[in-house]
């Protein structure tokens, strides 16, 4: 509902742009002599002029969007909202990518979370893939190609189905610092798997055309389903993973999720890329092998998802 309230707000941004244009044109050429434009009411012209700055900024929009879901969340889940204490992962789920990677963002905690004020994300992560003196990329980092995640497989972290695809997002600019959106989505290209009820993963920031599954496959636990990219907003290549209560990246509860058969050390150095605190070691899930991660850990799956055995998605018969 709220992606078609935003392709509304992209039309009525695109009439405001001709009307300015057509209203200040005939104005300054005087092309019609007979239709004096200037008796209009200034109101007529400030409005879509205004229009114009405001619904050019997708931010804007999307933090609305944002905005209206935390609400919505909030009242959905007054009672309850989902936490480490009282709530428990309905299958066992492992790292979304394969190799040694780092998280820059994220936690379980108020402390090392990615948004606890924003419901949805409040279980989120950042991946970035981190080198021992605290980089996440070698050369240029204007170039894309330079980070060391840009291009990597992301794969399925659990048996599930596919229920919402972008795939057609260009990669936003990078500069190393600076966050860009060059996308009308901040997710810009993105994957949702459902793998049980009220159960939904989401992988973000995709390489465009890179997503390999559509809406209604399945999919296999350690399949190869995208790469990892920059598109959407982003200051440079990362994966945003997040596990949810729904198909809605906005009005969905954040979940937290426990990985099992991981690794998860301290990152070497990485005070020198982060001020923050930062998580020293993995959290045990209470009763159970799996456990919960958090900003500063280097993370891996465990040696049988090494990538030479995963599961290619060109194998997988579509089912949509």
């Amino acid at each position: 509902m709220l992606l078609i309230v935003t392709k509304i707000i992209r039309i009525m941004w695109v009439i405001g742009v001709i009307y300015v244009t057509f209203v200040n044109l005939v104005n300054m050429l005087n092309i019609f002599n007979t239709f004096d434009l200037s008796s209009l009411p200034t109101i007529f012209s400030l409005i879509p002029l205004l229009a114009l700055f405001v619904f050019l900024d997708i931010g804007f929009w999307m933090s609305m969007a944002q905005m209206c879901g935390n609400f919505y969340v909030k009242i959905a889940n007054m009672s309850k909202m989902p936490s480490k204490n009282n709530y428990e992962c309905k299958v066992d789920y492992i790292l979304p990518f394969t190799g040694k990677w780092t998280v820059f963002n994220g936690g379980v905690d108020v402390g090392t979370s990615h948004s606890w004020g924003i419901v949805p994300q409040r279980y989120a992560y950042d991946f970035i893939i981190m080198d021992d003196e605290g980089k996440s990329f070698a050369g240029d980092n204007n170039s894309l190609k330079s980070y060391y995640c840009y291009g990597k497989d992301i794969i399925a972290p659990a048996d599930g189905v596919v229920v919402k695809v972008s795939n057609k997002h260009k990669d936003s600019r990078v500069s190393g610092a600076k966050v860009y959106c060059d996308a009308w989505d901040i997710r810009g290209n993105f994957v949702v798997i459902k793998h049980a009820d009220k159960e939904f993963s989401v992988s973000a920031h995709l390489v465009p055309d890179s997503i390999t599954v559509r809406k209604g496959d399945k999919v296999k636990q350690g399949q190869i389903i995208a790469k990892c990219g920059n598109s959407g907003n982003t200051s440079e290549p990362h994966l945003h993973f997040q596990l949810q209560s729904g198909k809605s990246f906005f009005s969905s509860a954040g979940l937290p999720i426990s990985f099992i058969n991981i690794d998860a050390q301290e990152k070497a150095n990485y005070g020198l890329a982060d001020s923050r605190s930062s998580q020293k070691e993995a959290q045990k899930a209470d009763g159970n092998e799996k456990v919960y991660i958090g900003r500063g850990l280097e993370v891996v799956n465990a040696p049988e998802y090494n990538p030479d055995e995963l599961i290619n998605s060109d194998l997988i018969i579509t089912l949509s």
